[in-house]
């Protein structure tokens, strides 16, 4: 791995807590095997800047560029938190397009391959009959498009009423599909008390009014350019 990751500081520390990057050794022997078996040495910095804010419970609003590594960068702290023995749906990641949420699905069983936390992906164009089984079965993730989503909760099909965690994959990929209005139907299934963290390539006026509905004063760390830059949503976005 090539890329070093150089931490800025924009606010002042007493408006914010920088959290340290994460490293491989932070997750339980389980997904530590589980990404030695694919090789990895040490993480990404997009996975190494986010997942420490996902685990100490705090929204994050993530601008990252495609190939960055930033499916895993949810997918480690989710899977290290969700709870296989509790069979309700924990954590929702939405996603703009079906092909997407299948490759998600696919990174979510390489990396979960010993953890006992179960996932479905769920999107149009398809049979209900597996998205129905699985919530029945209490899986605790669902990776899905925002239209079959809806469909299901507005059904009664899928409960979010346990729910902990909310990402927002490629938000601005959602925002120009047209999705905002299921978007903000679907926060309408959701509790108040959950974690919220939102990734996107650009970061247009469209995305933070997003991100000022669902995500509760923010972090914001940009991927954007070769460093990494820190702040508070309330103040400056920065690119580097």
């Amino acid at each position: 791995m090539e890329e070093t990751q150089e931490l800025q500081h924009d606010t002042p520390k007493a408006f914010m807590e920088v959290l340290p990057p994460a490293k491989i050794e932070d997750f339980c022997m389980e997904l530590q095997n589980s990404v030695a078996s694919r090789g990895w040495k040490e993480l990404m910095p997009v996975q190494a800047g986010v997942a420490p804010y996902l685990l100490a419970r705090r929204d994050v609003i993530v601008q990252s560029r495609t190939g960055s590594g930033k499916t895993a960068a949810f997918l480690l702290p989710l899977l290290e938190r969700l709870r296989g023995s509790e069979k309700t749906c924990q954590a929702v990641i939405l996603i703009p397009t079906r092909e997407l949420a299948v490759q998600v699905y696919n990174e979510y069983k390489l990396l979960a391959e010993n953890i006992d936390v179960s996932a479905v992906a769920v999107y149009g164009g398809t049979s209900y009959r597996p998205q129905l089984e699985a919530f029945k079965n209490g899986t605790q993730l669902v990776i899905a498009t925002p239209g079959r989503l809806l469909d299901h909760l507005i059904r009664g099909t899928l409960s979010l009423k346990t729910l902990k965690y909310l990402i927002f994959d490629e938000a601005d990929e959602m925002l120009s599909m047209g999705f905002y209005r299921d978007m903000v139907r679907i926060g309408e299934f959701m509790p108040k008390s959950k974690v919220a963290a939102m990734f996107s390539a650009t970061m247009p006026d469209s995305v933070k009014r997003l991100a000022g509905q669902f995500l509760h004063k923010p972090d914001f760390l940009s991927y954007s350019g070769d460093g990494v830059h820190v702040s508070e949503m309330d103040h400056i976005f920065y690119t580097v």
